[in-house]
């Protein structure tokens, strides 16, 4: 019996011990007065990039790195990502499906973990150029790793039926979390994206 009071009196000490530390932290909590003035947005203005043989606007608040034939746009906390490979050595004009199925296959396993497909359009429009989308979930693998994330891949060729075609592959994504918010800065680039090769 004596045993029985023993835990009991250590369970409850230890109880009233988490809500005494408990109570003290929420009293120590944020004594700021909330601002009634709302803060205003910060307007984000547009750059232009030009790159290898397209040109589009990004906000002038996300950064750019350019290497070769790709470019790479990353917002200022760097989760959110839209790259842009242009691979003007492919033989002949390869089938943009079979591109894009090889080219998210191999994202699924380098960007993505635990993929699964997100059921979408297969293809997307912008301007007069229809790309074909694929696009997945999973947990992202670089920029946020084990964070759920979500991945949309487009591929075009471009100009088409021509000696001088490339192939252009782009790649948008970002948390889960935060992809909504992001694919507004996404569709704005993407709307904006234009070639400059004929």
């Amino acid at each position: 019996m004596i045993l029985f009071w023993k835990r009991a009196t250590r369970y409850t000490t230890l109880a009233l011990s988490i809500w005494f530390l408990l109570t003290a932290l929420a009293a120590c909590g944020d004594t700021t007065t909330s601002d009634p003035q709302p803060k205003p947005t910060p307007v984000v203005t547009l750059r232009t990039y030009q790159g290898a043989g397209f040109t589009l606007n990004y906000p002038s608040n996300w950064g750019v790195h350019a290497s070769g034939n790709q470019v790479t746009f990353a917002d200022p906390q760097g989760r959110n990502v839209l790259a842009i490979f242009a691979d003007p050595d492919r033989a002949g004009e390869p089938d943009a499906s079979v591109v894009a199925d090889q080219a998210m296959s191999h994202f699924k396993g380098t960007l993505l973990a635990n993929a699964q497909d997100i059921s979408a359009p297969q293809t997307f429009t912008t301007g007069k150029v229809t790309w074909i989308q694929r696009s997945a979930t999973g947990s992202l693998a670089i920029t946020d790793p084990g964070v759920q994330g979500n991945l949309f891949l487009l591929v075009t060729n471009f100009p088409p039926q021509a000696k001088n075609t490339v192939t252009y592959e782009v790649e948008y994504y970002g948390p889960t979390a935060t992809f909504g918010q992001a694919n507004v800065s996404f569709m704005q680039m993407l709307q904006s994206f234009t070639f400059t090769t004929r």
